[in-house]
């Protein structure tokens, strides 16, 4: 195997799709070593299971030596306000939120139109737009989600031509005022 950014996701594959076989297999043994009957068999599955952990340990060996898997695409989110303002929202603020774990005291009592993007990236920095959906999330006098006030209309959320502008000009800005993924 070449080490080729390519063959690299490709042998992280094989090895972990290998350890959950292997892993299978261990349990498998190891109930059967535990209903044989006589001495011999039991010793048996022993060395077996022996050779098999022998494996686990390389093949995890190999596993935890390649390098670290880089992300190849990413969520942004962003809230428009009703004056199309784009106030870009972290993605864990956003999955904390919509978990109720959170509050964005700065949108309380509002009702605003949610964009979701995701983005292929280049290396670490967005490079093309992949998907997009549009909804609406309703804030609470706390800055709670409200889910029972928000609009189920994704139609009437979708922005101008002028505000997918300032979307992308967000997204595709470089430095500390771009969003986070």
């Amino acid at each position: 195997m070449s080490d080729t950014p390519q063959s690299v996701p490709l042998a992280r594959a094989q090895l972990e799709g290998a350890l959950d076989v292997m892993a299978e297999l261990h349990e498998d043994l190891t109930l059967r070593r535990d209903e044989a009957q006589n001495e011999a068999a039991r010793e048996a599955y022993d060395e077996v299971l022996t050779l098999l952990e022998a494996r686990q340990t390389e093949y995890r060996r190999r596993r935890d030596a390649l390098p670290p898997p880089s992300p190849r695409h990413a969520s942004y989110v962003f809230l428009l306000d009703p004056q199309g303002q784009v106030h870009p929202l972290p993605h864990g603020l956003y999955v904390a939120l919509v978990r109720g774990a959170a509050s964005a005291p700065e949108f309380a009592g509002q009702t605003l139109r949610l964009a979701e993007w995701y983005v292929r990236l280049k290396g670490t920095e967005p490079d093309s737009v992949v998907n997009e959906h549009y909804g609406f999330l309703a804030f609470d006098r706390e800055g709670r989600v409200d889910w029972d006030a928000t609009p189920r209309d994704d139609q009437a959320a979708l922005p101008t031509p002028a505000e997918r502008e300032r979307l992308r000009a967000r997204l595709f800005a470089a430095g500390p005022d771009s969003p986070s993924p």
